[in-house]
């Protein structure tokens, strides 16, 4: 009788009941010997820029952890703890209007009256009666408030053009169209001629945003929060789509160098996402544990880490592409602008895809 074949080592006639110990002990080994090249990649990751994708080039990689699956680590460890300070710090996304000062209120007070007169003289253009009703209503309660916030200060917190009851009607999609609703909008493109119409892609962002008014009950921090939410869990996306295309910039910036291929270029990115994510762990516990003694302290100390970031990615471009500091500090610089206009674009792309795709 012939015993099982184990796939991990090759050997053979491995009776049944050895099995389940002979896996065992193969995990045991790969855990300690991953953690080993683990902890050898990170000392030299973070105390050598550049050094490992060096070794990485000159074919030197058996004794270190693989750039793919150390990306794969760190990224996972650092989107954990970075959701979760984000979700035990709910006032970056709440508003604080308790402090607003009068003349604020005022200034409010007279947008807003502009914006429903600039919608008022749009809505001969096929918005309901109904519609226009609600824009004069608005402006009429906008003025009477104008006049109670400049005869008492006081009552700044009691306008009733400022609550959500009142604005409702006004949320953002119709600070621009001035839809209600997506019956009414659906209803109001049926009815003009072609040319006027809105085009697909506008259409589809105006329908979705209605959509998402009408299932909030038209509450804007309601819909700002479920598209912040969406988006913040697609920002590891956004940046592993980044790693190509930092990579395929350094590629095009480095195109003399005939030793680099682009496959180069991308292990030294994964290398430099990596650092920066266990370099940005270790910066937002310490900003933590500091800010519970001194928010002064903490701010510094979270500016002073930030010049490290900086200085640590410069090093690691010098070391690892050996040109010298005027050199290596003005493609620095362009990559940074560079790689900015492509974060623009893909935090652009990811709203949007954020927005279409909320249920």
């Amino acid at each position: 009788m012939h015993g099982r074949y184990c796939h991990i080592c090759g050997q053979e006639n491995i009776e049944p009941r050895e099995t389940f110990w002979h896996m065992l002990t193969h995990f045991v080994f790969d855990l300690f010997h991953f953690d080993g090249k683990f902890f050898s990649t990170l000392k030299y990751l973070l105390l050598k820029p550049g050094f490992l994708s060096k070794e990485h080039l000159k074919g030197r990689r058996a004794d270190y952890l693989h750039p793919i699956r150390m990306y794969v680590f760190t990224s996972a460890f650092f989107f954990l703890l970075f959701f979760t300070f984000f979700s035990n710090n709910e006032e970056l996304v709440e508003l604080d209007t308790s402090n607003t000062t009068v003349a604020g209120v005022i200034t409010k007070l007279e947008k807003h009256k502009s914006r429903y007169e600039e919608l008022l003289r749009d809505s001969a253009a096929g918005k309901s009666e109904r519609f226009s009703d609600s824009l004069h209503s608005l402006i009429s309660q906008t003025d009477s408030d104008l006049v109670i916030v400049r005869r008492d200060t006081l009552m700044k917190t009691r306008l009733r053009s400022l609550t959500k009851d009142r604005m409702n009607g006004i949320s953002f999609v119709s600070d621009r169209e001035g839809y209600r609703s997506l019956a009414e909008y659906d209803s109001v493109q049926h009815s003009l001629i072609p040319a006027k119409r809105d085009g697909f892609i506008i259409k589809t962002f105006n329908r979705k945003l209605l959509q998402l008014n009408e299932k909030y009950q038209w509450d804007d921090k309601a819909v700002m929060g479920a598209i912040l939410e969406k988006f913040l869990h697609s920002i590891p996306s956004i940046l592993f789509t980044s790693l190509p295309l930092f990579a395929a910039v350094l590629f095009i910036m480095y195109a003399r160098r005939k030793q680099y291929y682009y496959s180069d270029h991308l292990v030294y990115t994964l290398h430099l996402y990596c650092a920066i994510f266990i370099l940005l762990m270790i910066s937002m516990t310490l900003t933590a544990l500091l800010a519970l003694f001194s928010t002064s302290l903490s701010a510094l100390f979270s500016g002073l880490f930030n010049i490290l970031l900086f200085y640590y990615s410069y090093k690691a471009m010098r070391n690892f592409y050996h040109q010298g500091r005027k050199k290596t500090v003005a493609k620095f610089i362009l990559l940074l602008l560079i790689n900015l206009i492509i974060f623009i674009f893909l935090f652009l792309v990811f709203i949007l895809f954020s927005v279409m795709t909320i249920h």
